[in-house]
């Protein structure tokens, strides 16, 4: 969502008009009770074409609201076309069955579709059910074949779109951040290194626990993990079980948290842990949080897999274990304790480097004129 979010921004930022449509509401009856189904998001104009922003409880109403949303998703488009031509469209869903609507709505209302490219999801085999590691090995072996070209993220993808869809034209757009949300003042807190990802990946964060506990003995550095995902029960009993290993309870998780509340336990960590793995699943994406680890001017601390090879070097811009090893992991998290001041340095260049590269307002003039090349301008 942040992703399609920030393409549109940057579009906005060169002066094209940028509209998001979402078939169906996905927050949970409570949540944003005073948001629109249709209206304007910094600058963006967006449609629930379902004309509901909440997931109906029971199978029976969530299904009618799918269909509404169907329904409401051709007739928004068709009014949009008779209002203007559509110049492209960017298509985030990989569901076999619902990229078969869109290529249809493209054919029929005469506009291209481009693939946003984030992942190779055919290699992501945890957690999935067989059907889906179905559809993901049909859409990317043969539906990826079928859109008019592709916004890849990683060097990996792009080479690989590029295989498969020679004739095609591809852009690569690394990960995306809106900087300025991160112009926010440290507050007092006590000392800790920040990891943020899925609750699922429990391979990950038992990595990154036991770096953490080969280097913090006396448990006074906290360890603070944003875990996505997971109910607050399953968040709270993954938080008692991992506390049970230590002295003291040195490790606190959060769920759920609203974005002002992320941005500032991003801005008050001393460094912000990101490992990536040596499989063809990380080396092909690039996560998000990548971007706002560099906004919040703070040190981050991955492996050198992937995008992480393309952008970063240790000691410079990041801190980059040569591997995806525990002790390697360690020592960089070590270096951060033992040298608070370079350990800033580091991280005041990847905030340097991440607003060149990965700042919204510098990546639309290249995404205008892959654009423009679709449309024969």
């Amino acid at each position: 969502v942040q992703r399609m979010t920030l393409m549109a921004k940057s579009l906005l930022h060169e002066n094209v008009k940028a509209t998001i449509i979402l078939r169906k509401g996905s927050w949970k009856a409570g949540e944003h009770p005073n948001f629109e189904y249709e209206g304007n998001f910094e600058g963006i104009t967006y449609c629930y074409t379902s004309k509901e922003v909440h997931k109906p409880k029971g199978f029976l109403k969530r299904n009618i609201q799918k269909i509404k949303g169907v329904y409401g998703e051709f007739a928004y488009m068709r009014n949009l076309k008779k209002q203007e031509p559509i110049s492209m469209a960017i298509l985030l869903n990989r569901k076999v069955f619902h990229v078969m609507r869109y290529l249809f709505y493209a054919a029929y209302f005469d506009f291209p579709i481009v693939l946003n490219l984030v992942e190779m999801a055919s290699a992501m085999q945890h957690n999935k059910k067989i059907s889906r590691r179905i559809n993901d090995y049909i859409h990317d072996k043969w539906i990826i074949k079928t859109f008019d070209g592709a916004l890849p993220i990683s060097d990996k993808l792009k080479d690989y779109y590029g295989q498969v869809s020679p004739k095609k034209p591809n852009l690569k757009i690394p990960v995306i951040c809106d900087f300025e949300k991160f112009n926010v003042e440290k507050t007092k807190s006590e000392q800790y290194f920040l990891y943020c990802g899925s609750i699922f990946y429990r391979e990950v964060i038992d990595f990154i626990i036991d770096a953490y506990r080969s280097i913090a003995d006396d448990e006074n550095t906290k360890l603070y993990m944003i875990v996505s995902g997971g109910s607050q029960k399953a968040t709270a009993h993954l938080q008692e079980e991992i506390n049970a290993r230590f002295k003291t309870q040195p490790i606190q998780l959060f769920s759920n948290i609203p974005y002002e509340q992320l941005v500032q336990l991003y801005t008050n960590a001393i460094a912000l842990l990101i490992p990536l793995r040596n499989t063809e699943q990380d080396a092909s994406r690039f996560p998000h949080k990548i971007g706002e680890y560099l906004a919040s001017s703070n040190p981050v601390i991955t492996t050198n897999i992937g995008e992480i090879q393309t952008y970063f070097e240790d000691g410079k811009t990041a801190l980059v274990a040569s591997d995806y090893e525990v002790q390697a992991f360690a020592k960089k998290m070590k270096f951060v304790l033992d040298n608070p001041e370079e350990a800033k340095a580091i991280g005041i260049r990847g905030h340097e480097m991440g607003l060149r590269a990965f700042d919204y307002k510098t990546l639309g003039r290249g995404l205008l004129r892959f654009m423009d090349n679709l449309t024969g301008k």
